[in-house]
């Protein structure tokens, strides 16, 4: 069973054209103009969710040079190890 999300109410002021578009929107998707910028706000948040971890990715990527010859099975465990052999 899903449970309903609680709504907040929010009073915001849009252009007469930006009015007009939703209206459209509303219309022509059989929702209401609430659930239609719900969903633009998802959508955009998505975007932007996206392009942040695609950042990370890049940034993964560019620093991949700094850990080249390290052992991947290597684990802090290990290393405490090691270091303690060379004590």
């Amino acid at each position: 069973m899903r449970l309903k999300t609680r709504k907040v109410r929010k009073n915001i002021t849009i252009s007469k054209e930006a009015e007009e578009k939703l209206k459209e929107l509303a219309e022509k998707e059989k929702k209401s103009q609430s659930e239609i910028i719900e969903e633009l706000i998802n959508k955009v948040y998505k975007e932007i969710e996206k392009k942040k971890k695609l950042e990370a990715l890049k940034r993964i990527i560019e620093n991949r040079k700094h850990f080249e010859g390290i052992d991947p099975n290597l684990t802090i465990q290990k290393i405490k190890e090691q270091m303690g052999s060379e004590l």
